[in-house]
């Protein structure tokens, strides 16, 4: 896996103020056009023979394997799957519990070389000290990109090593599990879920095809009630793009991965409390805005919340809003308007009261998962990715878990008072 170099004795070779310049020039440039991974940036294997697979479940194809010691680029997070950079670039996914991630490396070698790309042949930056620290921003083939300066360089993996562990992602599911030993969580490559079920396809609408559904039969103040979450964004579009939703300014966050944990992590609650609770997809889906309403409206919901974080060009905004829609004049909608603004109410009310941040209040919006939707619906949008509190806040699993705590906790009081 790692090549041997002769990067041990570094030289300070004579540059010309022009070759500086353009030098400096090109680093911004390169720094530009490389996307920072957005969670965390690079992990190790930590045991031999862990498969490689095409999505974020064990039900998906393997495309490799990898043994111990094995380097990968992170670039984000489904559940507890790590996306890595494998092969040829595409897409890939691998067990977080089979992998340490890390976001910086620590020189071991003397006077180890920085050098422009990952070659031995490739121009020298400048150099790194046994000891030195430095951040990681990708890993190719026994070379790890580096932050330098204003601009990136490249490292010998001979010459360093992992520096402290940092949990996958900001976007932990293993909190959860943590604090909810009940949590249905998706399966790792090497422990089966039974209570965990893909539902069948081949419906008239093909919407179940990355639905997940928990079936267990518990006791609890939600039971007999059918909830479908909807993570907001994560659809692929027809040219085959997918949508990440917002990305938050300083940690490189996606929308659609804190809309994720939110939900699983609410799964998680309401299942404890009895509900059965279905999930309008793992981290992307086919599904369209309406495919995503007619999986509650199939399934018989008592209930469709949509989750999704705020954002902003004013980074000064920040706080938490609920939508729900039901003009007066609907026939169908119409007739839910109380049930539907007391769900949004009840809410938001407990967000703001659990966890704090401002209060925008509920607002009526003709938004298509709330129109499309037979059951009373709301959609949720959380604390600001572009606020800089905000951001900080959303990035800990502790914060996703008191979100999801104070939604579920609207969940009861809205199903108490209806009764």
């Amino acid at each position: 896996m790692c090549r041997k170099s002769d990067d041990t004795s570094l030289r300070h070779p004579n540059k010309t103020p022009r070759t500086i310049w353009l030098a400096a020039l090109f680093c911004a440039l390169f720094a530009m056009a490389v996307p920072r991974p957005a969670i965390a940036d690079a992990a190790v294997v930590q045991k031999d023979r862990v498969n490689i697979r095409q999505g974020a479940g064990t039900n998906t194809a393997i495309l490799g394997r990898a043994d111990k010691g094995a380097v990968f680029t992170v670039t984000g997070a489904t559940g507890q799957w790590a996306r890595i950079v494998y092969g040829e670039g595409s897409e890939s996914y691998i067990s977080g519990d089979m992998i340490q991630c890390f976001r910086d490396i620590s020189v071991t070698g003397s006077s180890v070389r920085i050098r422009k790309s990952p070659s031995l042949q490739a121009a020298v930056l400048g150099g790194a000290q046994k000891g030195d620290k430095l951040t990681v921003l990708s890993y190719q083939d026994g070379w790890y990109q580096i932050k330098y300066g204003t601009g990136s360089g490249w490292i010998s993996a001979d010459y360093a090593k992992p520096g402290a562990a940092v949990t996958l992602a900001s976007l932990s599911v293993q909190n959860t599990a943590a604090t909810n030993p009940s949590a249905s969580l998706p399966a790792t490559d090497n422990t089966a879920n039974p209570s965990a079920q893909l539902p069948q396809t081949g419906d008239p609408y093909h919407i179940f095809d990355s639905a997940v559904v928990t079936h267990q039969a518990r006791d609890g103040v939600l039971s007999g009630k059918i909830i479908t979450l909807d993570p907001g964004h994560g659809s692929f579009a027809d040219n085959g793009l997918l949508d990440p939703g917002a990305q938050s300014p300083t940690l490189g966050i996606w929308e659609k991965d804190i809309n994720l944990d939110v939900a699983l992590k609410l799964k998680a609650v309401l299942e404890n409390m009895g509900a059965t609770v279905w999930v309008s997809h793992m981290g992307s889906t086919k599904l369209s805005l309406s495919g995503r309403a007619a999986l509650a409206n199939q399934n018989a919901s008592h209930m469709f919340i949509s989750i999704h974080t705020n954002a902003s060009e004013k980074p000064a905004l920040s706080g938490h809003s609920v939508y729900y829609y039901a003009p007066p004049g609907d026939v169908r909608l119409g007739s839910q308007r109380l049930q539907r603004q007391a769900l949004a109410e009840y809410v938001q009310h407990s967000m703001v009261r659990s966890v704090g941040r401002a209060d925008l209040g509920v607002k009526e919006s003709n938004f298509v998962v709330l129109r499309e939707t037979n059951c009373p619906s709301i959609l949720v949008e959380t604390a600001y990715l572009t606020n800089g509190e905000e951001e900080s806040l959303l990035a800990r699993g502790a914060f996703r878990q008191r979100l999801a705590d104070a939604i579920a906790q609207g969940v009861i009081q809205y199903f108490a008072a209806a009764k």
